[in-house]
């Protein structure tokens, strides 16, 4: 199994609808080889250009659903507990709310306790 495919199955178990994205978006990388009808190719190197940063950013998401489906937390604390930084965390968890997956559980003081839906 190779480390995509790792950080794959990991996704897929916290987020099964992003990580199946992930795989259509993979599984095309040979089409965009070949060319488009105008002839375009992806190289590996602009492959990866766009696949790294979206696997990276999926894991990333994946790393939180994993923390708060233990318990709840807050911005900071997610961003303390995974190495990321708050800015980053805040927008990971903003998409989560959107895509129904993560919600405000209560507040602890001036910062709201998120928690994975169940």
């Amino acid at each position: 199994m190779t480390d995509t495919e790792r950080r794959l199955d990991f996704i897929r178990k916290y987020d099964p609808e992003g990580a199946d994205k992930l795989k259509r978006l993979l599984d095309r990388k040979d089409a965009l080889k070949a060319g488009n009808v105008y002839g375009e190719k992806f190289t590996d190197r602009q492959f990866s250009l766009v696949f790294d940063p979206l696997l990276a950013m999926s894991l990333d998401k994946a790393r939180i659903l994993e923390a708060l489906a233990d318990k709840e937390d807050t911005i900071g604390g997610l961003s303390g507990k995974l190495g990321l930084r708050e800015d980053i965390v805040f927008n990971h968890v903003k998409e989560l709310i959107k895509r129904n997956l993560v919600e405000i559980a209560s507040h602890e003081g001036r910062d709201a306790l998120f928690r994975k839906k169940l």
